[in-house]
């Protein structure tokens, strides 16, 4: 610095309101400690309380039948005053016929909780020792199941912002391990091709590149006409603005579609938002021009210019769910497959929906929905080769086929790559 500069001014950022809950005291409430001190019978009685919200009285699994029913304490479990069926706390539910412990079980979903962007199976399973890693893996699945068929419903209405963003199909398996700017011989001999030809010649070679991809199955950008990769998605966010100051959104709701067009985002609105009393707030994206009309009013932003008009049209929550789930695919879960990818999606919403509450609060309430959605559909015998066959799209379920090993064969013994987390 020369003698005539003045000395730079310290900046100082205001303290946003996630900063302030984060650093109080209402940010942590139980901790895995103390669910390693609760008996069997406090954890019975945990569950029950957030299954049904007494853990005296409560409906029959099998009868529905709802009073005081007899408990045993010897094997923790009730007898039906009606029928007389035995039922615990987590019968007809996801958790069915589980053989984890219930502390492992609570401390497993404490941890799940305390994760901002997600909680990879791999990390888990050596938190608490799970022998097999398919243990881990398939209990944040049904718990992410629950959130499926739990969370992920109903409709909402008000200032509803729409959003979409590019994830899956990033060749990261082919790039692992490798330098960023690595290139492989076969892959500069291909450049150094291209560079020689003449424009007609590269056009015509693009041309052949995009029916290729097309022909194995690849989707085509509606505004662009840009090809992408057969495993490429996108997902979808609507978000319900709170409109209190500094609270953002309240609701979120997600979906996944192969490409930004108005079918997939008028599917969206259809499913989730109660569309002739609410406002539309999006992108300059052709995708939402048709949809628009529908609502009361529809406020646009183009982002090729700025991220807030002058009036204030933005839709920034809607942006700030994608940052979420851009680093949870790209930074926690690392290969997320199609298949399981609306699955996720849900997972980071219910994160983003309950960003300011305490971990142990955020794992009650992802409990709550996995205890009263019923038995699992999709990940009930997992690990003996019944896997879901199809994707999750905005527009219909999409066949997919299944990507583990098959019945009897070990995980590790099918050359699929690396695991999912």
């Amino acid at each position: 610095m020369s003698a005539t500069e003045a000395p730079r001014a310290r900046v100082r950022r205001a303290s946003s309101e996630a900063t302030k809950f984060h650093m109080s005291s209402r940010a942590v409430d139980r901790s895995v400690e103390e669910y390693a001190s609760w008996s069997d019978k406090k954890c019975v009685k945990h569950l029950a309380m957030v299954r049904w919200g007494s853990a005296e009285t409560m409906p029959c699994p099998h009868c529905n039948t709802c009073t005081r029913h007899y408990f045993y304490e010897t094997d923790l479990r009730w007898k039906c005053k009606h029928c007389g069926s035995k039922f615990s706390v987590t019968s007809q539910t996801v958790f069915a016929s589980r053989k984890m412990p219930y502390r492992k079980l609570l401390a497993a979903l404490h941890l799940w909780a305390c994760g901002a962007a997600g909680q990879p199976a791999l990390e888990l399973r050596r938190m608490l020792q799970f022998k097999s890693y398919n243990t881990a893996f398939t209990l944040v699945s049904k718990l992410r199941e629950g959130l499926i068929r739990g969370f992920n419903t109903g409709l909402i209405s008000g200032v509803v912002e729409m959003d979409g963003a590019h994830a899956s199909g990033r060749r990261a398996s082919e790039k692992r391990g490798r330098p960023q700017n690595y290139r492989s011989p076969e892959e500069v001999q291909e450049s150094e091709k291209q560079a020689l030809l003449t424009t007609a010649a590269r056009q015509k070679k693009r041309r052949e590149e995009k029916a290729a991809a097309l022909a194995a199955g690849g989707t085509v950008d509606p505004v662009t006409g840009q090809v992408f990769p057969e495993t490429r998605r996108l997902v979808f966010t609507l978000r319900r603005r709170s409109g209190a100051k500094g609270q953002g959104a309240v609701i979120t709701r997600v979906g996944v579609g192969l490409a930004e067009s108005p079918d997939v985002v008028e599917a969206l609105a259809a499913t989730y938002v109660a569309i002739p009393e609410s406002v539309l707030a999006t992108d300059t994206g052709t995708a939402f021009s048709k949809l628009g009309k529908r609502f009361q009013l529809h406020l646009q932003v183009n982002h090729s210019e700025t991220l807030s008009g002058p009036e204030g049209q933005h839709n920034n929550n809607a942006e700030s769910f994608s940052a979420r789930q851009d680093r949870s695919e790209k930074g926690v879960y690392l290969n997320i497959e199609p298949k399981y990818l609306h699955d996720y999606a849900v997972e980071t919403a219910f994160r983003e929906d309950n960003r300011r509450k305490a971990p142990g609060a955020q794992a009650d309430l992802a409990l709550h929905h996995a205890l009263t959605v019923g038995e699992s559909h999709f990940w009930r015998g997992y690990t003996h080769g019944k896997h879901r066959n199809y994707e999750m799209l905005a527009t219909g379920n999409r066949d997919y086929p299944a990507s583990g090993p098959p019945k009897g064969v070990p995980q590790m013994s099918v050359g699929v790559g690396r695991l999912p987390r």
